[in-house]
């Protein structure tokens, strides 16, 4: 789709401030976007995409509008082939212009925090793409990154067992999903001023908000430590499982990092290889202990 008649449109509809000008920005493997200057106002994005990708996009936007964290939405077309939202300046988050500890502590008190459950709702996973249950979409997760390592780790002589997700309920957790931004890792959070100032493009999923935590802590190598984890996940005042099923999930978040590693960011792969071993211990000795408190309990 041209870009030039878009922005025609709308400076015809003054839906936004009049466009003088505009440059393409990178964008994702399907979505183009582009950085639109106005007179006499903030610039603003222009994003073209799929009509299924921009319809679920722009309906967490506008959920979570109050969210100071998230862009505005400004316009949406009528048949999902385009969206405008307010532009966020800054750079893309990495380990030298803000420390990690200090990002996931923002993320989790001025976003993730501020999820809703969708009542009524009894689909989870991909927005898009539902499937029955969290733990279908976990397993169809681990499948997709099974599928990416094992060519890899087979030349390598390498061997990595698949994380396993018992069998269970919701843990006394809610029984309906919340609405997550589903692809919350540092290529899409914007700092300014070594502070988080913004998280773009969400992929949304139907889910429990721990995933977006969990998704953000392992997004990049740096700073992988249990003390790490520990200060992100104790500000998570919504609503979480309990202990063994975070951890186990925690393991699965891994997992999943493992393989989109591999497939994006290869340069990255000995960081994680030596992060896999340090939480896998970790956990194992976790579980240990919660046997043990069961076994005493009883």
């Amino acid at each position: 789709m041209d870009v030039a008649p878009i922005i025609a449109q709308l400076n015809k509809e003054k839906s936004i401030g009049h466009t003088y000008m505009y440059t393409a920005l990178a964008g994702g493997t399907m979505s183009k976007v582009f950085l639109l200057y106005q007179e006499k106002s903030n610039a603003c994005i222009l994003k073209i995409n799929a009509a299924k990708v921009t319809k679920e996009e722009a309906g967490f936007l506008s959920l979570y509008q109050p969210i100071a964290l998230l862009p505005d939405l400004l316009v949406v077309d009528s048949l999902y082939q385009f969206m405008v939202y307010t532009y966020i300046p800054g750079s893309t988050a990495n380990h030298q212009n803000i420390k990690k500890t200090s990002l996931l502590q923002t993320l989790v008190a001025e976003l993730i925090n501020h999820y809703q459950p969708v009542l009524n709702q009894h689909n989870w996973g991909w927005k898009d793409a539902p499937v029955s249950s969290w733990a279908q979409f976990l397993r169809d997760e681990v499948k997709a990154a099974t599928a990416i390592l094992t060519p890899q780790l087979d030349r390598l002589g390498v061997t990595i067992e698949e994380p396993l997700l018992k069998e269970r309920c919701n843990s006394g957790l809610n029984q309906f999903p919340y609405l997550i931004h589903g692809d919350c890792g540092v290529h899409n959070f914007i700092v300014r001023e070594e502070k988080l100032a913004g998280v773009i493009d969400p992929t949304p999923i139907l889910g429990w908000p721990h995933y977006d935590v969990i998704y953000a802590f392992f997004s990049s190598p740096s700073d992988l430590t249990k003390q790490a984890w520990d200060s992100a996940i104790a500000g998570l005042t919504i609503e979480r499982p309990a202990d063994s099923v975070l951890y186990e999930e925690l393991l699965i978040g891994l997992y999943q990092r493992l393989g989109i590693c591999l497939k994006h960011h290869p340069e990255d792969w000995s960081m994680y290889i030596r992060a896999w071993e340090y939480w896998n211990k970790i956990v194992s000795n976790q579980q240990l202990k919660l046997e043990y408190s069961r076994r005493v309990a009883n």
